[in-house]
């Protein structure tokens, strides 16, 4: 009676060995990929929320520290970049790869608290509001985020720009990258 010799052979081990190598060769680049958006997608929700918040001050009616009505509608005029230190001013304070921790006093700033624009958790982007630099134009604004997600001294910067048009309606672009679309892929 022969003995039935039991286990995978060399061959089949080295067989399979190969298929885990050719699924992980696709699988971690698509994960990697599915990471960067999901992280990216921050600044879009970010800034949208920031363009509407300040859409909605513009609706509202406003008045002097006197009580008196300001005639014109209006943006919120302050410009600030999130975190205002000499610090957050500088290009090398953009979060590299890791979470950017809050705290509560960095949104009790103009045009941030105009806009009810917060931020409750750590994040991934620096965040900027601009009101239009043109003398008496309080009609325009623009947002932006920045932020360096892969952490290789390289940033991605997305805007939204709103302005109001002849009729008075507030025109508010979709999120837009303005550079490097290296760093998402």
């Amino acid at each position: 009676m022969l003995k039935m010799k039991k286990g995978f052979t060399l061959i089949e081990l080295m067989i399979v060995v190969a298929i885990i190598g050719i699924l992980a060769a696709i699988a971690i680049p698509a994960f990697i990929k599915y990471v960067k958006q999901s992280k990216t997608s921050e600044a879009g929700l970010n800034l949208k929320t920031l363009a509407d918040g300040a859409a909605q001050y513009y609706e509202v009616d406003h008045y002097t520290t006197t009580g008196i009505p300001v005639p014109e509608k209006q943006f919120p005029t302050t410009d600030h970049t999130f975190g205002q230190t000499a610090q957050a001013k500088n290009p090398a304070a953009i979060p590299k790869g890791t979470k950017h921790p809050v705290t509560q006093a960095e949104w009790n700033a103009e045009p941030w608290k105009s806009a009810k624009f917060a931020i409750s958790k750590p994040h991934y982007y620096r965040y900027r509001y601009q009101p239009s630099n043109v003398a008496n134009a309080n009609d325009k604004f623009s947002t932006r985020a920045e932020g360096d997600l892969d952490a290789d001294a390289t940033s991605s910067r997305f805007n939204v720009n709103g302005e109001t048009n002849k009729n008075g309606e507030i025109l508010i672009t979709p999120v837009f990258l303005t550079n490097n679309a290296d760093e998402l892929e």
